[in-house]
């Protein structure tokens, strides 16, 4: 408390209160202050409302609790050629500087005071390690968040598509890292087809538009998702250790290789991928990679199947060669075997023809001999025969011969017209026949509605059986 005299005060008549002026008291606070002001020492604070304006840095420094309720704050600024100085250092050591709000830094102060802008804190440097251990920190509860959750696992556990011709792109468009990614895919001369997602991969929108992203491509039916993004400084990379990017991956569809920057560490988002590379490049090979075996197995495949297919053409050639001079020569030979076979079956069958002619001539001379011999023989014996018979033979007894024969004739030929059916038939009796001509000379066999066949002197009665009587 700033103690009254009457003084510096100034009456008031009315109430007879003493009042100080501003000026007096901002002086008081500046010789109770003195001894602190301009003495620097290191505060470990939250960034918060941080802005900057004209080159200097402006932003309140919070503390909270464990409950997140802020306990206390002090305003601070960075000048203009400090603020240099400190990105300069965080470059120097392949970082970016991040004075974002939220963000946990170390920081080089000194105490200030001014009549009329009050007391605040000038910030003159800041400790590059606290900002990597609060980096690692967060990278790490996350990574242990995610391994609790079982989350490591899920896109690994997709298959990749056995020629993945759809990719689904998901990075900064028109940066090196695109480009890289592009040109090696295009070089390549396979018909790929890139689905490009524009995304921020560092920044404060980059858990917003990665995601919006994903959800684009997983309208389009890719075959491989790809998040890429070149190297940077660890603060630039850690926004891709993003806890809601990962828990999206892990429960994604397709599966998901990263190619993010990093040199030594892995990215979150590499935990839970499917497969991560180093590189954006080192991705596009690795996708090349595989069509590449293929188009060598293939060209392997083409060169086995042609030297096979030239080998037994080849050999098919010599077959077919050799069997047609072989049939050629074969047939030339055999036909010439068979002209002799023949030529001598021919002399043989002429020879035996020859042979057989003339045994069948003499074989006829010799029955035409014979022949001739018995004939005469023959026809001396049979002259001697008829010689002998005409001294026999009685020309009175061979005229009653024939009358006994010819009486005998006649007197069958009487008989037979006597026992002719005609002749029956004309004394009165009838000839009985059934339909298929057949005489009917018994009662057997004959059927009641049987049609008969009567024939009579004077003609033919047809007749229908009614009754059949007798012994049957």
């Amino acid at each position: 408390m700033v103690e009254q005299s009457s003084s510096e005060a100034l009456p008031n008549a009315q109430t007879g209160q003493h009042f100080f002026t501003v000026s007096t008291v901002t002086a008081r606070i500046q010789e109770i202050l003195q001894p602190s002001i301009g003495k620097q020492f290191w505060l470990k604070a939250e960034i918060s409302s941080g802005r900057e304006r004209g080159g200097h840095f402006y932003c309140t420094l919070v503390e909270a609790d464990d409950g997140g309720k802020i306990i206390a704050q002090l305003n601070a600024r960075i000048w203009r050629q400090s603020f240099d100085k400190i990105k300069a250092k965080f470059r120097q050591q392949n970082l970016t500087p991040d004075f974002s709000d939220g963000t946990v830094s170390g920081l080089k102060c000194s105490l200030t005071f001014h009549p009329q802008w009050g007391i605040a804190l000038d910030i003159t440097d800041a400790d590059t390690s606290i900002a990597l251990g609060e980096l690692e920190l967060r990278r790490q509860a996350i990574l242990e968040r995610l391994k609790n959750d079982g989350l490591f696992e899920p896109n690994k556990l997709l298959s990749v598509p056995f020629l993945p011709i759809r990719i689904g792109l998901i990075t900064s468009k028109g940066s090196a890292a695109c480009e890289d990614f592009l040109e090696t895919i295009r070089k390549s001369n396979f018909g790929f087809k890139v689905l490009l997602a524009d995304a921020a991969v560092q920044g404060e929108h980059t858990e917003k538009t990665v995601i919006k992203a994903m959800d684009t491509l997983e309208h389009l039916d890719p075959d491989l998702i790809v998040i890429i993004r070149g190297g940077g400084s660890k603060t630039d990379l850690s926004y891709l250790d993003n806890e809601a990017i990962a828990r999206k991956i892990a429960g994604y569809q397709f599966p998901v290789w990263t190619g993010i920057g990093h040199e030594i560490d892995t990215s979150v988002l590499d935990y839970v991928a499917n497969r991560f590379f180093k590189t954006p490049t080192a991705v596009a090979e690795n996708i090349i990679a595989i069509f590449t075996e293929l188009q060598r197995y293939l060209e392997g495949a083409q060169h086995h199947l042609k030297t096979s297919w030239n080998f037994n053409l080849q050999r098919e050639k010599t077959w077919l060669n050799d069997g047609y001079i072989g049939l050629r020569r074969g047939t030339k030979k055999m036909l010439m075997y068979h002209i002799s076979m023949l030529q001598g079956q021919g002399l043989r069958l002429s020879k035996n023809t020859t042979q057989r002619i003339l045994a069948e001539q003499m074989s006829i001379k010799a029955k035409k001999e014979h022949l001739r011999f018995i004939g005469r023989q023959n026809l001396d014996r049979a002259s001697l025969s008829l010689g002998d018979m005409n001294s026999r033979f009685s020309m009175r007894r061979f005229i009653q011969k024939l009358l006994d024969e010819r009486q005998l004739l006649q007197s069958k030929n009487s008989l037979l017209k006597a026992v002719e059916p005609g002749s029956i038939i004309q004394r009165g009796f009838a000839l009985l026949r059934d339909n298929e001509g057949n005489i009917v000379s018994t009662v057997r066999g004959v059927r009641k509605g049987a049609v008969l066949q009567t024939t009579v002197r004077d003609g033919e009665i047809s007749s229908t059986v009614n009754s059949v009587t007798g012994e049957k």
